[in-house]
């Protein structure tokens, strides 16, 4: 009896299995996916004119420029202090400003180019090259001001202003509050009557 149930278990498992039918035999297969011709790219309108664009990429050098002759006048303020930390922190944020200021020119002058040939994917390509070089500078601006200990969001003078608890008088010391009660705890009596 016991082996009659072990080859009906076995019946059970198996079957399933031998009776499925293998993928691809009595089955159409699937049609693979045909590929269509590509369809092109919409490229973004730009929003400004190409001599918009240079416009404003020449006002972002000035602006460069003009971070330059603050950071500038920074460096020699240190020197004339003779702090070192802060002189080596500005001539490292100058240092890369006027590197992004020779990106700049060259983005400058192939804007130009592409102006004057009116390739406008290539005109946003470079203005998007200016936009990002006069982001970097307004951060290296920052990092300037930083340097010299400066906050780019300074509203004022720090006011300090003092409230005391009502009750209490203005102007005159209060006496110090009262000791709490010091009572004298006697030692408990032993727990056992023996001693050691």
């Amino acid at each position: 009896m016991p082996r009659l149930s072990r080859l009906m278990w076995l019946f059970v498992l198996v079957a399933p299995a031998a009776w499925a039918q293998p993928v691809g035999e009595g089955m159409p297969a699937a049609p693979a996916p045909v590929p269509g011709p590509a369809e092109p790219v919409a490229q973004p309108s730009p929003t400004i004119s190409g001599p918009q664009m240079l416009e404003q990429g020449r006002d972002y050098r000035r602006q460069i420029e003009a971070t330059s002759l603050q950071i500038q006048g920074q460096v020699q303020q240190a020197k004339n202090e003779k702090d070192v930390i802060r002189l080596n922190c500005l001539l490292d944020k100058l240092t890369q400003l006027r590197v992004n200021g020779n990106m700049m020119d060259q983005a400058l002058q192939s804007l130009q180019e592409m102006v004057s040939r009116r390739d406008e994917n290539a005109q946003l390509h470079e203005y998007t090259r200016i936009t990002i070089i006069n982001q970097k500078a307004q951060v290296l601006k920052t990092e300037a001001d930083a340097c010299v200990g400066a906050e780019t969001n300074y509203i004022g003078p720090t006011k300090v202003v003092v409230e005391k608890p009502p009750g209490e008088l203005e102007g005159v010391d209060q006496p110090p509050p009262a000791e709490p009660p010091f009572t004298v705890v006697d030692r408990p009596p032993p727990a056992s009557p023996f001693r050691q």
